[in-house]
């Protein structure tokens, strides 16, 4: 059904990256239920308008570099964006880095997630990035967010335990070393972000849910579509990301975290 939805929207270009046995891995009243309520909240503009005040109140704070503002769903011809091929490496560093600001800090910060990450919806102003994301709103439960905060905290934290612990509570207990493989090697200060990672890595997480007759939560639905905007923004940038820094610099601000 997501499929089907996907490719009949605006969004068919998410078909590209989402693993064939995404599909296979949610059960599909969760997946239907996602997907459907998803689409919806595109038309919404009420909610999306509570959304962009909620990233102004509890994401922008932690992102003194970024100004979020309402965008629409489809861009007209001539928006302004962030243009890759005539920005320096430093101005793209620095938008990778905020990316990746941006995503952690909606972790914590609770739902509602704005999952559009394009570099489309990105233009830098002076010495700040403005983002105006379309109306693709994310909903999930505390308990789903809280959970992928301590999943992130266990990792970035060097406490194995706790990673553990949390994908139990995701129903991936048997997933350690698909998720490590997935957050990749080393202190995570030299990162180069690549589609072909994001699909090989979730792939093997979606085909382990198989093998061992699991199901994944639905919610997983909208976190693969920010993961994977993300991972396409990124690759664009083309430069090495400090993710480790990025993660620390959001907990940082949120300390409730």
């Amino acid at each position: 059904m997501l499929h089907l939805l996907l490719k009949k929207s605006d969004w068919s270009f998410l078909l590209d990256f989402v693993s064939p046995a995404f599909f296979k891995v949610i059960p599909p009243a969760e997946l239907l239920s996602n997907a459907t309520a998803l689409a919806k909240r595109t038309q919404d503009a009420e909610l999306y308008s509570r959304s962009i005040l909620h990233l102004q109140d509890k994401v922008s704070r932690g992102l003194p570099e970024l100004v979020v503002q309402e965008g629409k769903m489809i861009l007209s011809a001539g928006t302004p964006a962030f243009q890759v091929a005539s920005s320096s490496e430093s101005a793209r560093r620095e938008l990778a880095q905020c990316i990746v600001k941006i995503y952690f800090s909606q972790i914590f910060a609770g739902s509602p997630v704005m999952l559009d990450l394009r570099l489309s919806r990105f233009v830098q102003q002076n010495e700040n990035f403005e983002w105006r994301p379309a109306p693709l709103i994310g909903v999930f439960s505390p308990e789903f967010l809280s959970t992928m905060s301590s999943l992130y905290m266990g990792f970035y934290g060097k406490n194995p335990e706790q990673m553990k612990s949390a994908l139990a509570l995701l129903g991936l207990d048997w997933a350690f070393d698909e998720f490590m493989r997935h957050f990749g090697d080393g202190d995570q200060s030299q990162v180069r972000f690549t589609m072909s990672h994001f699909v090989r890595t979730f792939h093997e997480i979606f085909m382990k849910c198989r093998s061992e007759k699991k199901n994944l939560k639905g919610e997983f639905v909208q976190l693969g579509v920010i993961l994977g905007l993300m991972y396409e923004s990124l690759e664009t940038l083309d430069v090495e990301v400090d993710v480790r820094k990025a993660f620390f610099d959001v907990t940082s601000s949120h300390p409730s975290s």
